[in-house]
């Protein structure tokens, strides 16, 4: 009987190692990259597990303060590994999570997502291109507030952040009944090149 349990516990361990296809944040990197890139990567589709095996995440760990157009900006960077934000996904990955405090000149707070729970965050990275790393923001969706931050540790000081916000446009449409100041709506994120210190 104890040799039966052996040998079936041994079967399990094998089947769940199994299991997990472990490929890496360079991969997907370099896929994304590919001149065919519409036609997908199929010899990346069976990958249940996105890694970042090189933790090239680290650098941005991080509390990370700035200013910018007369507002002040406090980002939280946490790495998460084996992530999914949602259970059915096939697959997980190695990402950043991403809270924002945002104040304006008189310290009045204009935004804040530093007590949200990580998928409430709406601040969350994707993969590298190159040096930078790409997370995608949500904030005021119904002033059509979204679209894609850019990140990059610079090279000859790795306490400093580059940030762009390239904000989404293509296909949005709203009404001024969902977001009335929209033609003088101003983005809580720069859209011009902002630089963050590590705390």
């Amino acid at each position: 009987m104890k040799n039966t349990i052996f040998i079936f516990t041994f079967l399990c361990m094998i089947l769940s190692c199994k299991a997990q296809v472990v490929g890496t944040l360079e991969q997907f990197e370099e896929c994304s990259n590919r001149p065919n890139s519409d036609d997908g990567c199929p010899d990346l589709e069976n990958i249940t597990y996105v890694k970042d095996t090189n933790n090239r995440l680290d650098q941005f760990v991080g509390t990370w303060k700035g200013s910018a157009n007369g507002k002040q900006y406090e980002i939280k960077l946490e790495k998460k590994t084996n992530y999914k934000f949602f259970p059915e996904s096939a697959t997980s990955w190695d990402r950043i999570i991403g809270r924002i405090l945002i104040k304006d000149s008189s310290g009045n707070i204009i935004y804040n997502s530093m007590n949200k729970s990580d998928k409430e965050t709406y601040f969350s990275g994707d993969n590298f291109q190159h040096r930078g790393y790409v997370m995608s923001f949500v904030g005021n969706y119904k002033c059509l507030e979204s679209g894609s931050v850019f990140i990059e540790t610079r090279l000859n000081n790795p306490n400093e952040m580059k940030l762009f916000y390239s904000q989404d446009k293509d296909g949005l449409i709203t009404s001024s009944s969902q977001c009335p100041n929209f033609d003088t709506f101003v983005p809580l994120l720069p859209i011009e090149v902002m630089i963050l210190t590590k705390q």
